[in-house]
């Protein structure tokens, strides 16, 4: 790494320029009171080129900065069961090329807390423009994503709870997501269409809870057809649990959707949604399986499908 900072206090790091690292850029591992404040990231020499980790800090913000890399731009982990990232802001930052933009995980041992990712921009990223993925047995709660464009992405929001070692329980809860744009397309490798834009899933008896998205728009290839691609809303029991898969937007193959999918969910509200899809797609829109008390309000369908309804759901409460 070329900049790698163990419990530090009182840490400020401003206008510098970091190239080419062997692995992740910086990582900054239990500090506290850390600004990191209108630096420049350009690194491709390595696969496993993360932008920037923040790994069981406090009182950390990264602001005004601008990430180029092979790996994900900016990146929260956790590696200790007793402690936790918290109180962390992400403000006003460019991510490029990269593979997701804002990502909280893998390593979720810890807990993340009190995250705020404020007025972001990520572009011509394969994977996901924000990802949160609890799955070491760790909590990710009080997050707060807010003013977020991206363009060119393989998705656009990403939640899952995953299990990756037997009976370590993690937990998703009170995550508000508004005011947000993106458009899907990346240049290689989602020809296909074959995710849908906002993907939640759990697992069995246990739900991602307490999640709010208000006012988000997303435009979207989709592109899936009857005779190449099979899944669909009639055969929601083909998809694969995968709880100890390393977790990505694609980890669960075709899925029945192309616009939204939640599964093993509870307490998620949607508020004035606008979703495109540009290419035609038997899929619906929206499926809902093992969802419960989920809201959908002031919500936009485009797409140059077959007629049928854009909801379909295995689930209890929900209100359309």
């Amino acid at each position: 790494m070329i900049i790698h900072l163990y419990r530090c206090d009182s840490v400020a790091i401003r206008n510098i320029s970091l190239k080419n690292s062997a692995c992740w850029v910086e990582c900054y591992n239990q500090c506290k009171d850390v600004t990191v404040d209108s630096i420049s990231v350009n690194s491709k020499a390595f696969s496993n080129n993360d932008g920037i980790d923040i790994e069981d800090c406090e009182n950390f913000t990264l602001t005004n900065s601008y990430f180029s890399t092979n790996d994900d731009c900016i990146c929260l982990k956790s590696m200790d069961p007793s402690l936790s990232d918290q109180n962390i802001m992400i403000e006003n930052n460019s991510m490029h090329y990269g593979a997701n933009g804002v990502k909280i995980g893998t390593a979720s041992n810890g807990a993340f807390r009190d995250i705020k990712i404020l007025n972001n921009k990520v572009f011509d990223s394969y994977r996901s423009a924000i990802a949160l993925e609890a799955v070491d047995g760790g909590a990710i709660e009080n997050v707060e994503v807010n003013s977020l464009t991206a363009t060119g992405v393989g998705n656009g929001i990403f939640i899952r709870l995953g299990e990756r070692q037997t009976n370590q329980i993690s937990k998703v809860n009170n995550v508000k997501i508004s005011d947000v744009s993106i458009k899907i397309g990346i240049k290689k490798g989602w020809e296909n269409g074959s995710a849908p834009a906002i993907l939640i899933a759990g697992l069995p008896g246990q739900f991602v809870t307490g999640i709010t998205l208000d006012h988000i728009s997303i435009t979207t290839l989709g592109g899936a057809d009857g005779d190449s691609y099979k899944m669909s809303a009639k055969n929601l029991n083909e998809v694969p649990e995968n709880p100890k898969v390393y977790p990505e937007y694609d980890m669960f193959g075709e899925l029945p959707s192309w616009g939204i999918y939640i599964r093993h969910a509870k307490d998620i509200k949607f508020n004035n949604m606008s979703f495109i899809c540009t290419k035609k797609d038997f899929r619906n829109p929206v499926v809902l399986d093992d969802a419960h008390d989920c809201l959908f309000k002031e919500m936009k369908i485009t797409w140059p499908a077959v007629k049928k309804k854009p909801f379909s759901y295995q689930s209890t409460n929900n209100k359309f």
